[in-house]
């Protein structure tokens, strides 16, 4: 049997995951099949079966690479900030920079909030969300609790409550992303504006 190299299976991999996004995208999460993905990656479904045993399992794949790839930036910047608040100030910019009707954009959006509502059947695949969810809470808990112990900001904010609200405002702008006339920037400026000003120390 001739030896595969670690590089030549993450190029099959990136491979089907690029084509099952496309079809995801396409079609929908539940609507795309594994046929689909086969049809539209060129390989054999034998071949697609040796990397993923199911299109819940690429899709996995396919956010925890975002997810890691994004905590990367997230790291690299904060390594640039002193404060927290600096920080905070990122992590919204992140989003604000962010083009609310580019295509790829939106496709990822539906694709991923799709992927939620189909977990919610799945037990199995809702607690690997919310293993997702707890390190990005977890992040922006961190952030806050920084800032407590700075004198940034207040003492008697409840840093996990906080973190949790910080998350629900990109979900709800996110998902408002997809109407036309949602004044994506204007509603984000000013829920972040809100959000850290109640969490300055006065």
């Amino acid at each position: 049997m001739p030896i595969v190299s670690e590089e030549y299976k993450e190029e099959k991999k990136e491979q089907i995951l690029d084509s099952a996004f496309e079809c995801f995208a396409k079609k929908g999460f539940q609507t795309a099949t594994m046929d689909d993905i086969v049809a539209h990656c060129g390989m054999s479904k034998g071949a697609i079966y040796n990397y993923f045993s199911s299109k819940e399992e690429i899709y996995l794949d396919l956010l925890t690479r975002a997810t890691d790839k994004n905590f990367v930036q997230y790291h690299k910047h904060f390594a640039k900030h002193r404060t927290a608040s600096s920080k905070m100030d990122y992590l919204f910019n992140a989003y604000l920079s962010a083009n609310p009707i580019d295509r790829n954009r939106l496709e990822y959006i539906v694709v991923f909030y799709e992927f939620n509502l189909h977990s919610t059947r799945d037990p199995d695949l809702l607690q690997q969300l919310h293993e997702r969810k707890r390190k990005l809470v977890t992040l922006v808990n961190d952030i806050i609790q920084e800032g407590q112990q700075q004198g940034e900001f207040k003492q008697d904010i409840p840093s996990q409550l906080y973190a949790e609200r910080f998350w629900t405002i990109i979900d709800g702008v996110n998902l408002h992303a997809v109407y036309d006339d949602f004044p994506y920037y204007d509603v984000l400026r000013e829920l972040k504006e809100m959000y850290l000003d109640e969490l300055k120390s006065e």
